[in-house]
This record gives structure tokens, sequence and C-alpha cells, in this order.
């Protein structure tokens, strides 16, 4: 099951890669491309958040989950915790994907360090799980041109969400992320 897990997490990554490559294509070019390039780089964004998601949730469905009292608040802040968070803006410095990458890897390299760290990954990780599904329905919706508007909007809203639970993290307060699914309890 999880070499299943980790060929559609791959597969989402190289469908990230080719949107991206497309993107540039589209950007760079000087010949007006037909609408069915433009389309088939929203489907190949769509493709790669959905199979990028069902992959990291595959693979982080295994991982055995903390007791409720196991997350007492340490006494001091921890900066992985900040750095958990504010991974998720990777995707704004070009890499494909990275809003999903930048928190499961953050998560898988640090979420044995300590309870408190390992429930500041998983919101993380759930936030940017409830984000791809967000993503992928403003993708959906450009064809109707709501979607610009509503990917704009989701940009600002996940900048911003992150940075005050980064902020959080960093004065030892629990996160809290508005909107976000419970993936991962």
């Amino acid at each position: 099951m999880k070499i299943v897990c980790i060929g559609f997490l791959a597969l989402g990554i190289a469908l990230a890669v080719l949107a991206t490559g497309g993107i540039a294509a589209l950007l760079l070019s000087s010949a007006n491309l037909p609408l069915v390039s433009f389309s088939a780089v929203i489907f190949a964004l769509v493709f790669s958040a959905l199979t990028g998601m069902i992959g990291i949730i595959g693979l982080v469905r295994g991982v055995a989950q903390p007791s409720p009292a196991a997350t007492a608040k340490p006494a001091l802040a921890d900066w992985r915790a900040s750095v958990q968070h504010l991974s998720a803006l990777l995707t704004y410095a070009g890499l494909p994907l990275g809003y999903l990458l930048g928190p499961w890897l953050a998560w898988l390299a640090w979420r044995r360090h300590s309870p408190w760290l390992d429930a500041h990954g998983r919101a993380a990780l759930n936030f940017a799980l409830t984000m791809s599904i967000l993503y992928v329905t403003a993708l959906i919706l450009v064809f109707i041109f709501v979607g610009l508007i509503l990917l704009a909007l989701l940009a600002v809203f996940h900048i911003l969400t992150v940075i005050r639970n980064a902020w959080r993290a960093s004065v030892n307060l629990p996160p809290h992320y508005p909107l976000s699914i419970n993936f991962l309890r």
C-alpha cells in the first residue's frame, strides 16, 4: 500500500513540474497558443494537487497518533514549530506543490522530537490538504472566470494564515487554522 501512495505522490510531483513548465511556456511564448494548451495546464495543476494530496494522506494515515494528553505545551517555544508552518510558503518560492511538500517533510523530520511539534505539524499538514481542495476548486472555476479572483483571495488567505500560525508557534500557543479539515487527527 505504501508503494501505491508513493506512486501517487511521485505522479503529483511530476504533473506539477509539467504544469509549471506549461505555465512558463505560455508566459514566455510570443505566439498565441490555443485555449487547449491553457486548459491542459489547468488540468495538469488540478490532477497534480489531487494525486499529491492522495499520496500524502495515504502515507500519513499509517502513522500512529499521539494521545491527547501527550500534547502538553513545552516551557520554551521551539523554532521548529514555526518552521513547520512557514514551510507551506515554499510554493510561492517556485517549488511545485510546495504548500503540500513543505509541511509534510518538516512534519516527517520533527514529529518524533516532541508531541508539541507533532501537533503543530499535523495542523500545518491538515491546512495544506484543505488548501489543496480549495485550490483545485478555484482552478476548475478558472474556466468561468471566477477562479482567478478566487485564486488570488486564496493565496492571500493562505499566506496570512500561515504567518499567523507561525507567530502563534513562536509565542508557544497552539495552532489554529480556520476552515481546516482534520484529515489527520
